[in-house]
This record gives structure tokens, C-alpha cells and sequence, in this order.
């Protein structure tokens, strides 16, 4: 009876297929940020550095680089049974009738194709499942071997040809490479079981006593350990006492998935698991799994209303994100760099980088725990409350951003308004100030051709403070007045309650009327100090003269009194000359 060790075994092969197999290097970054999955009960999910495919009906899907790829099998099967990837091809062990088949598929440039492949050197039709491993080898076991093949070549590496049923009934399979050591991990009926060593006799017709039993779904390789999917929880096989350490508690059923794979671009492990509610959920794993993203049928909608613009320095590297949902990395914002806060989004802003060096505006989702400083308006800005617009026909945007930053979404810079020189605008706030660095915006208010307040940007330079207007000839003036004696009363820039409140002043004020009185209105226009401001109706008390009148009624007595005096000194100069005469 002679000993064999499988493991020495698998190790001469990934050295073979390491010196003449397809390796993918490409840098790639994994931003399949908005891609949407559709999976159901039987959907089967492997992935490779940046990309991650899965089955669904008769089709096979190929997320990466934020790109869906799928390919509709027009051929006659009952299932998809497993399914590897690496980075040219994804290879699809099916069912049809009472055997199986191999199908490969080439995947690039915006395609899958699928390939004539064949391999005389497989045991195709007793093929059980396949593995793909982080350098891009792919195994294939059968009822008697695991092999190592190469898509671009019939060449294959088996572990023995002599093993007779051992893996009769084996479901899913790990190929594990920790300090020089490999061992083959794998599921039978529901069982785990691992090999490092083997006894070799035709008559072994079963893998001795598994390492744990019952209730193991699916199994992946992760920086040399095993994870597992048992019951609802997703665990790390700690081989030294034969016990697991929970990852996450919930959240996988029967039907979940995993599979773990090793991004070269960002250094660092990646483990996806088909949840219980057909989503794929992304991990980053470092002995523990961090939440890194989801992919499910929901397309994320970013905010196109922006309620917050609030201008933020970085106190440190930011990490952006691609959404809330979907949580992964699109970019590293540097320290000490202004950013704008656009909305948020639970415990997450919405921003706006201008990224200098690639000459493109970026957004994108930030913690709001980040290390972000406020740069908060200020108190008192340099024009005032009020502002006129230097040129004609200066454009009010919806937002601050220039247009030359040419923003990917262009409704961003949509003007909402031309003001003319004689507009009168309200300025809420600047966007934000830190020490001698402003962001160079004035948020404003403005009263449209209905009447109605929208609020709006426009840039520091194109205005200065509102010059004095002067009550027309025929303005009238009224009393305000209040319910309460010694009550102040407000002035208000915009017939709004929430809008800038003026000034207060007691009643009995005089003010002047900018339009005509109606009481049937809940507001009533006035011009205060030189601008145009609103009052509550109820506070104004009619019946007051015009600017006419009452300029009329300041001179008649002046014009009288000067008059009066004039025939009075001239009455009396008159009686001096003639008793000077006499």
C-alpha cells in the first residue's frame, strides 16, 4: 500500500500551470459602482480580482469596471451547475439530460463570446465542479480527481488517475495555499471535509471523517483560510481546534454563494456573498469582514436636489464613496482641500470635489464622521442684506459651480434667472468662508415673474450693494400697527415668515407703500430705508398721506410762513421810510 500526498500533488500543478497558464495583470479597480443584479434561488456567483459573474435563468453575467455584461445561452440544458472566471474567460459546468458539458466563455471589450472549447484530457462528462484560484488557475473536479487546465490548451495536471469514487458526491471545492502548504477543502453533503494527505488504496471509497459536519452550504479561499456559509451565517474555519469564527450572523440561506478573490490594484481581499435576498454583497477582508458594497436590483439614484451647500475643508485622506448602498471607493480626497457639501444621506454627505489635477469635478458619497472641517458662512458678509448685479443680464444659477468645470451632470449649472441692474436681491449667505479663501458664491433670493421667492447662486464678483431706492411722487404712506401694545413689528426681505428678517420696529412706524394697498392680501410691500421690504398685512394701518401730500403739507406752511414773513419785513420797512420822511 503506498501514501500519496495530494497536496504535493496540487503544488507541482500550480507551478506548471504558473509557468505556462494565461495570468491576468491588469490593474483594475473594482468600480462596478451602480451595476444592478438580478439573481434568483439557483443563481451560482464567482468573481476574479476586479470582476465578479453569476448565472441567472439560461444567462451568465460579467460585472466589471461598472459594466454589465451578459450573455443569453441559446442551447438546450437543465442547469447551470458551477462556474469559474478568471481574466479572459468564464468557464460553466452544466447539466443536460443525464451528463454533463463544459462551456467556455471569452469576455472583453465590451463582449462575451462564447468559445468552442474542448479538452480530451477531462473528464468532462463526470465533471462535478469547478475553482478558480486568486492567480487565475482553473480546477475542475470529477468523480475520481481535481485537475488544473489551461482554457488556451488541452494540457491538464490531476492530482491521480487512480482514486476510484472519492469524489462521488462532492458539491463545492477550495484549493487553500498557506506557508508553503496546500490543502484541498471541499462539501459533501453538506459536510466539511479537508486533505492534506490521503491514502491512496483503490479500495478508499470515502474521505474518512469529515472536519465538521452538517449544515456547510458553500465554501471560498481567502489569504490562505477557508470561509464557509453554514445556516444563515457566514464563519472562518479555524483548522488548529476544528471550530469557526463568526464573521457576520445573518443574512445567507441555502441557496447563498460565496467566493473570495484577491484585487492586485488595491492590494487587499475581497469576499462577495449572494445574500438571502438575491443580493451580492461586497466585503473587504482582513480577518474580518468590512462591509464594502451591495449589488442588487435597485438602481441608486443620486440627489439632483442639493438642500445643504456647505462648504467643507478636509482635515485628512477622505475616502469618497460611490453611494450609501453601494459602498465602494471611487476616489481618495486629499487633506487640506475644499470640498461642498451637497445632501446627505443618512449618516453620509453627498459632495462636490474639484479635482485639479485630472481637470474634472468629482462627486461622490463621504462619512459624515470623516475629519472635515465647516467653513461656515459669514455672520455678516461684505455686501449686506441686499445686492444688485453689475451687468446686464447676469445669470442666477441654481448652483455654485462655474461652467468651465464642466460638471457630469449639466443641469448643475443651469441658470434660473437673468437679473437685470435694477433687480433687487436678497442675500442669504456666502457658500462659505474659511480664513482669506472663499468660495467665491453668494447664495440669493429673487422674486420671479409670478411673484414667487427662488432662491439661487450668483458669483461675488458680479455684484455690489444694493444702491437706495427713492419712494415714487405718489407713494403712499401707511402706519404699522399691532395687535399688542408695544409690540415690534417685523420687516421681512421676502414675503416669507422663514425669510430674512430686516429690521423690527415699534409700532406707529411710518413707511411707505411700493405698490397699491390691498388688504385682501396676506402680505404688503413697502420701501424701508431705501429698499424694497414686506410686512404682514394685518400690521399695516391705511389712511396715511402720499410722498406728495406730504411733501405738499411741509411746504404750503413753510411756503406761508415764509411768505408772512416777507410782507411782514416789508410792512415794516415801509412804516420806517415814511416816518423818516415826516
Amino acid at each position: 500500500m503506498k501514501r500519496f500526498f495530494i497536496a504535493c500533488a496540487l503544488i507541482i500543478c500550480c507551478i506548471g500551470i504558473a509557468a505556462t497558464g494565461i495570468i491576468d495583470t491588469d490593474d483594475a479597480f473594482a468600480e462596478n459602482i451602480d451595476v444592478t443584479v438580478s439573481l434568483d434561488g439557483g443563481s451560482l456567483l464567482c468573481a476574479y480580482k476586479d470582476a465578479f459573474a453569476y448565472t441567472a435563468g439560461n444567462e451568465i453575467t460579467i460585472a466589471k469596471d461598472n459594466k454589465k455584461l451578459t450573455y443569453k445561452e441559446t442551447e438546450q440544458f437543465d442547469e447551470f451547475v458551477s462556474l469559474a472566471i478568471n481574466g479572459t474567460h468564464v468557464v460553466a459546468l452544466v447539466k443536460r439530460g443525464g451528463s454533463s458539458a463544459l462551456w467556455v466563455y471569452s469576455y472583453g471589450d465590451g463582449n462575451i463570446n462564447k468559445v468552442n472549447y474542448t479538452n480530451k484530457n477531462l473528464r468532462i462528462d463526470k465533471l462535478l465542479a469547478l475553482y478558480c484560484d486568486e492567480n487565475g488557475n482553473m480546477y475542475a473536479m470529477d468523480e475520481k480527481f481535481v485537475s488544473l487546465f489551461n482554457i488556451s490548451d488541452e494540457t491538464i495536471k490531476t492530482t491521480h488517475t487512480s482514486l476510484s469514487g472519492l469524489f462521488a458526491q462532492v458539491e463545492n471545492f477550495a484549493v487553500i495555499e498557506k506557508n508553503g502548504e496546500i490543502r484541498l477543502c471541499l462539501i459533501q453533503n453538506g459536510d466539511l471535509y479537508e486533505i492534506t494527505e490521503q491514502l491512496l488504496d483503490e479500495e478508499t471509497t470515502n474521505l474518512g471523517e469529515p472536519a465538521m459536519r452538517d449544515g456547510f452550504v458553500d465554501i471560498a479561499a481567502a489569504d490562505g483560510e477557508l470561509l464557509c456559509i453554514k445556516g444563515n451565517s457566514v464563519y472562518a474555519y479555524e483548522r488548529d481546534n476544528r471550530s469557526l469564527r463568526l464573521l457576520l450572523e445573518s443574512g445567507a440561506n441555502g441557496e447563498s454563494r460565496i467566493c473570495a478573490v484577491h484585487d492586485d490594484a488595491k492590494s487587499k481581499y475581497f469576499v462577495y456573498v449572494k445574500s438571502a435576498i438575491y443580493a451580492i454583497n461586497a466585503y473587504e477582508y482582513d480577518g474580518t469582514l468590512n462591509f464594502y458594497s451591495t449589488f442588487d436590483k435597485t438602481q441608486y439614484s443620486h440627489p439632483t436636489k442639493h438642500d445643504i451647500v456647505k462648504m467643507y475643508r478636509t482635515g485628512s485622506q477622505i475616502t469618497l464613496y460611490s453611494s450609501p448602498r453601494h459602498l465602494q471607493v471611487l476616489s481618495y480626497l486629499p487633506s487640506d482641500k475644499y470640498i461642498l457639501a451637497l445632501n446627505e444621506s443618512g449618516e453620509y454627505y453627498y459632495v462636490y470635489y474639484f479635482d485639479e489635477s485630472a481637470a474634472e469635478p468629482i462627486f461622490g458619497y463621504i462619512k459624515k464622521t470623516s475629519e472635515i472641517m465647516l467653513c461656515p458662512a459669514d455672520e455678516k458678509n461684505d455686501i449686506g442684506t441686499y445686492a444688485q448685479v453689475l451687468h446686464p443680464a447676469t445669470p442666477i444659477y441654481k448652483y455654485p459651480f462655474y461652467e468651465d468645470e464642466n460638471p457630469f451632470d449639466e443641469s448643475i449649472v443651469e441658470k434660473i434667472k437673468y437679473a437685470s441692474i435694477f433687480d433687487q436681491l436678497v442675500v442669504i449667505d456666502n457658500v462659505g468662508r474659511d480664513g482669506s479663501v472663499r468660495w467665491g458664491w453668494y447664495k440669493v433670493g429673487i422674486l420671479d415673474d409670478n411673484g414667487e421667492v427662488i432662491y439661487g447662486y450668483v458669483k461675488e464678483i458680479a455684484v455690489s450693494p444694493y444702491t437706495a431706492l427713492k419712494a415714487p411722487d405718489l407713494s403712499k404712506t401707511v402706519k404699522l400697527t399691532s395687535e399688542k401694545l408695544g409690540e415690534y413689528i417685523k420687516i421681512y426681505a421676502f414675503p416669507k415668515e422663514d425669510s430674512i428678517v430686516v429690521d423690527e420696529v415699534p409700532e406707529g412706524e411710518y413707511v411707505y407703500l411700493s405698490a397699491k394697498f390691498d388688504k385682501s392680501k396676506e402680505w404688503t410691500q413697502i420701501i424701508y430705508k431705501g429698499k424694497t421690504a414686506y410686512v404682514k398685512t394685518v400690521n399695516v394701518e391705511p389712511g396715511g398721506l402720499t410722498s406728495w401730500q406730504i411733501a405738499l403739507a411741509i411746504t404750503v406752511p413753510a411756503v406761508a410762513v415764509a411768505i408772512t414773513a416777507a410782507v411782514t419785513i416789508l410792512y415794516v420797512v415801509r412804516k420806517r421810510k415814511l416816518a423818516l420822511k415826516v
